[in-house]
């Protein structure tokens, strides 16, 4: 079997895969999920299962004729079952750019579906130092393409969903305006625009971020119009870098962002780009989350220690970022950095109010 003309199969022999993390159980067709089905193909094209993987690539392309992964699966197993190599061939050569993308997706499916859980909860453990009143949290990982949505409960935070995500051409890390990166960093959530209002690129809305934060803008980043949002009307999914630089979900998912989960305004959105396991400091955290408290007695006003939220800068060497409603106007929210100093304690570098209100909720 000529597997090497079938980009596809070049996935199994160039990654070493752990044990599975993910169930991949037979579930009834109504209830699968379209990745579980891309996932549930790839296996039994591993397995050299052709027939199996063909049926259920055919039936996913006929639920989603708009998922273009899908149908490109269905034309390549359909053409090795007919050993029609040269067609594969010739569809490669003419599009190298498309096929080459949608494996990009198939890969990266695939590869998080053997993926440790453990690695997202880490993840969250290492980043999150402290949560406020903010319903949701949502930490997009752009090295795993995956968004999480968590729900604050009185300060704990429960994963309620992730989902698949695309990013900027370029990558991680936006430094300038027409970069096509997608930045690294904790963002909030500014604005809800319903797809109607927008171009059909967006598909069922959008949510902007506040890119470039205050951060961004002291190390001179520039760019605007980085978004969560979702895909054409014409398209299921989009490939992992297709983007401008924003954050891109499929109509469906980002229609449970707004409508399902009712993610709004101020939400904190914590952009990574992690790869594998990082280090715990328990105890830096310890210090971190005293010295903030202790500043904040210091200041004499009333406040609410609930009320405040504590991140690990990502990409940034010994930052933290915390947020909290001010003390002199509770309707909006401060943004603090601190960094630990030369004389080993931790400092306040940087402080803004934001103008933006925090108790304005989506409808």
């Amino acid at each position: 079997m000529k597997f090497n003309v079938f980009g596809l199969a070049a996935l199994f022999c160039s990654v070493s895969l752990p044990s599975m993390a993910h169930s991949t159980a037979l579930l009834s067709a109504p209830t699968k999920q379209a990745e579980t089905l891309v996932v549930e193909a790839l296996q039994r094209l591993e397995s050299f299962d052709l027939n199996e993987a063909l049926n259920i690539v055919s039936d996913l392309a006929t639920r989603h004729p708009d998922y273009h992964l899908a149908q490109m699966m269905r034309a390549d197993l359909l053409a090795i079952r007919a050993g029609n190599f040269a067609l594969l061939d010739q569809v490669q050569s003419l599009y190298p750019i498309t096929t080459g993308r949608l494996r990009e997706e198939a890969q990266v499916r695939w590869q998080y579906a053997h993926t440790d859980e453990g690695l997202a909860e880490t993840l969250l453990q290492s980043a999150v130092l402290k949560v406020g009143e903010q319903p949701y949290l949502i930490v997009v990982n752009l090295a795993k393409s995956r968004l999480y949505v968590y729900q604050n409960q009185a300060g704990q935070l429960n994963l309620l969903a992730n989902y698949y995500i695309s990013m900027g051409t370029a990558g991680a890390g936006k430094e300038r305006e027409g970069d096509r990166k997608t930045p690294i960093g904790v963002y909030h959530i500014t604005d809800w625009v319903p797809g109607h209002r927008l171009a059909d690129l967006y598909g069922f809305g959008a949510l902007p971020l506040n890119y470039p934060n205050v951060w961004d803008k002291a190390l001179g980043r520039t760019g605007h119009g980085i978004w969560l949002h979702g895909t054409p009307s014409n398209t299921f999914s989009r490939p992992p870098m297709s983007s401008q630089g924003c954050v891109v979900l499929n109509n469906d998912e980002m229609s449970s962002l707004v409508t399902h989960f009712n993610i709004g305004l101020a939400t904190p959105v914590l952009i990574v780009n992690q790869e594998s396991d990082i280090q715990l400091y328990e105890a830096e955290k310890i210090e971190v989350l005293t010295e903030i408290n202790a500043w904040l007695v210091e200041k004499g006003a009333p406040f609410n220690w609930q009320q405040v939220s504590v991140y690990r800068y990502p990409n940034e060497d010994g930052l933290y970022y915390a947020t909290f409603p001010s003390l002199d106007k509770p309707d909006y929210l401060v943004h603090q950095y601190w960094r630990r100093g030369y004389d080993g304690g931790w400092h306040l570098v940087l402080e803004t109010l934001d103008p933006k209100k925090i108790l304005t909720r989506l409808s």
